[in-house]
């Protein structure tokens, strides 16, 4: 799949500018909220987030956090620690509609409620005990998401591998449910988005609109580069979404 839905390159005059491409990457990988920030995620419906020492803290309400893009096929890891001693409960979303208040529906949910944690209750089979810390510890989940597939690790240990996910895109997210479920904390998350494709070859211009005129006037390829003379020209934009 595509990283980029668009991707917008401007010819200014009197200015070279270069951009080299990597045909080989086959996944991208990117940490989130590595700079305590959210990073563009967004806060669904009456829930409350912040950080503590540089940690992800679902703090108060109900509602979820959603990322800033639809992903496919795609690994996540995270680390979650449960703040409430006992009756815990929340949850990551994964291949999610935006819609739904407090939680968003249709959805598929990898469950962080106690004596549940990694279930996804509407996906059978998705199910496995005995593999999580207790209250206070932080346990490591690892998920695989590829085509109608589901594969999770906890804390090292394989849970389960099955298929049956009938959505095939989506949102990533946290439920938050404070009220009934208590506080957690989230840390060390890393979205790698599988199938990623190169929008540029390294060899012409193939795949490139330049927009309002050709492309040519002022972009070529140089060595492996995408290369902007300076002069007075068209922007860039991909032919792909």
């Amino acid at each position: 799949m595509l990283c980029f839905g668009l991707v917008l390159l401007t010819c200014l005059t009197g200015t070279e500018a270069m951009l080299a491409a990597d045909t080989s990457a086959k996944s991208y990988s990117i940490p989130q909220f590595q700079d305590g920030t959210l990073s563009h995620w967004a806060i669904e419906n009456e829930a409350e987030v912040d950080f503590v020492d540089g940690v992800l803290r679902l703090k108060a309400g109900n509602g979820w956090l959603r990322s800033p893009h639809q992903y496919r096929d795609f690994e996540m890891h995270i680390e979650w620690q449960a703040l409430q001693a006992t009756a815990y409960d929340a949850g990551i979303y994964i291949r999610t509609a935006a819609e739904g208040a407090p939680f968003p529906k249709p959805s598929y949910q990898v469950n962080l409620l106690e004596g549940k944690e990694g279930n996804i209750g509407n996906l059978p089979g998705a199910m496995s005990t005995g593999l999580v810390k207790p209250a206070g510890q932080w346990n490591a989940f690892d998920l695989r998401v590829v085509g109608d597939r589901v594969a999770l690790k906890i804390n090292g240990q394989p849970a389960y591998d099955v298929g049956g996910l009938e959505r095939l895109q989506g949102y990533v997210g946290f439920q938050i449910e404070v009220p009934k479920g208590g506080q957690f904390l989230i840390r060390n998350v890393t979205l790698t988005e599988l199938g990623f494709e190169s929008m540029f070859n390294g060899k012409d211009l193939a795949g490139w609109t330049g927009g309002g005129s050709p492309a040519e006037s002022c972009w070529s390829v140089t060595d492996g580069l995408l290369v902007c003379s300076g002069e007075k020209g068209p922007w860039l934009r991909s032919d792909k979404e």
